[in-house]
């Protein structure tokens, strides 16, 4: 099915109908701002703890953000040489 590519004309509605069209356009308003009010605010705070590690090439470091004791990511310093070329990547892996 194609799409005519002509402006539409405006039609003119009747008074009852835009009256109908203008209180639902308020419903819906009234709606979301009803909706927006009763959201739960968010708490949340920012932990920061200074830290320096130096990860030499070839090594691994385990990073745990919120010291559960437990790895939250692996990060791995890998270099590599292929005949007269060398590369390098910080890899970084969810644990």
């Amino acid at each position: 099915m194609r799409r005519s590519t002509r402006p539409r004309e405006a039609v003119s509605l009747s008074k009852s109908v835009q009256h109908q069209v203008n209180m639902y356009a308020l419903a819906a308003s009234a709606a979301g701002v009803n909706m927006l009010a009763l959201s739960q605010s968010a708490d949340a705070k920012i932990v920061y703890t200074p830290a320096h590690h130096l990860m030499r090439v070839n090594q691994s470091y385990n990073l745990d953000l919120n010291h559960d004791g437990t790895t939250d990511f692996r990060l791995t310093n890998k270099s590599s040489t292929f005949g007269h070329s060398a590369g390098g990547a910080l890899l970084s892996k969810s644990a």
